[in-house]
C-alpha cells in the first residue's frame, strides 16, 4: 500500500494528506519495496525540501534495524507514484483548466480567503451606512438632517473607506507574491476607486449645497440631491464589489478543501 505525507516546515512534521499544492514536499511510503519517496512541487523552495528530506533521514537512523531505502523522484517517477501524484494534484490541475486561482502556499491562501472576505463585506457596511440618509426626515422635496448625525455618517463611511484601503492593498501585495493576475488588477482596481470616493467624501458638507433654512445644528438637503449622491456612491462601491465577489467565489471554490 502506497501512502503519502505531506511535510508542513512550521510544525517541522509530516502529516497524512489526500491532496497536494504545487509547493508540497511529499513523501510516498512504499510498505512492500521498503521505500520512501521524496517529492519537490515545482513552487517548493530548496530549503523546505532539504529540512523534510533530513527530517526522513533523521527518523530513519533512529531505527538501526530499519530497511526502507531514502529515495530522490526527478524525472523518472515510478508509474504508481506518477498516477499518486496527478490524483493529489487533481484539484490543483482542475484550477489551471478552468483560469482559477494558483496559490502555491497555504498561508497565502488563508490570507487571502480572510482578507478577500473583509474586502467583500466592509462596502456592504458603507453601503447601509449612507443609505441610512433614506431614514432623514423628508418634508416634500426636502430631507432634514441634524449635524451630528450628518457628521457621524461621514466620518463612518471614510473609516470604512480607509480600512477597505489597507484590505485591498494587503491583497495587492499577496496578488504579486503569487503572481495572480486577476487578484491584482481587481484589488488595485479597487483601491483606485476607493481613493476617489474617499476624496468625495472627504468634502463632508460641502458635499450638498444646504438650503435656505439650514442652521449649524440642523442641514435642510434637495431630496435630489440626496439621491444623486446615493446613486453616484452605489455605482463605484459596485465597480469594485461584484468582480471581488466573483474572485472570493471561485477562490472558495477551488481552496474550500484547503482552508477548512
Amino acid at each position: 500500500m502506497l501512502r503519502s505525507y505531506v511535510f508542513y516546515e512550521d510544525k517541522y512534521a509530516w502529516i497524512e494528506e489526500t491532496n497536494l499544492l504545487l509547493h508540497d514536499i511529499c513523501a510516498f511510503l512504499d510498505d512492500e519495496n521498503k521505500i520512501i519517496y521524496i517529492w519537490k512541487g515545482p513552487k517548493g523552495s530548496k530549503r523546505k525540501f532539504k529540512n523534510g528530506y533530513n527530517s526522513v533521514e533523521n527518523l530513519i537512523s533512529n531505527y538501526p534495524d530499519s530497511t526502507f531505502q531514502l529515495k530522490v523522484l526527478k524525472k523518472e517517477i515510478p508509474e504508481e507514484i506518477h498516477i499518486k501524484i496527478n490524483t493529489m494534484l487533481e484539484s490543483v490541475r482542475k484550477g489551471e483548466e478552468k483560469g482559477k486561482l494558483l496559490f502555491s502556499r497555504l498561508i497565502t491562501i488563508k490570507l487571502f480567503f480572510t482578507f478577500s472576505m473583509i474586502s467583500v463585506i466592509l462596502p456592504i457596511f458603507l453601503i447601509l451606512n449612507l443609505y441610512s440618509s433614506l431614514f432623514w426626515h423628508i418634508s416634500g422635496n426636502i430631507c432634514k438632517v441634524s449635524a451630528s448625525i450628518y457628521d457621524y455618517m461621514m466620518m463612518f463611511s471614510r473609516t470604512i473607506v480607509i480600512i477597505t484601503l489597507i484590505i485591498l492593498g494587503i491583497n495587492v501585495t499577496i496578488g504579486i507574491f503569487e503572481q495572480e493576475h486577476q487578484v491584482i488588477i481587481f484589488n488595485i482596481s479597487g483601491f483606485i476607486i476607493c481613493i476617489g470616493i474617499f476624496l468625495f467624501l472627504n468634502q463632508g458638507i460641502f458635499l450638498f449645497k444646504f438650503q435656505e433654512g439650514s442652521t449649524l445644528t440642523n442641514y435642510l438637503i434637495l431630496k435630489k440631491d440626496v439621491l444623486i449622491f446615493l446613486i453616484s456612491n452605489l455605482i463605484a462601491i459596485l465597480l469594485f464589489e461584484i468582480p471581488n465577489l466573483y474572485k472570493f467565489i471561485t477562490f472558495l471554490k477551488t481552496y474550500g478543501k484547503f482552508i477548512f
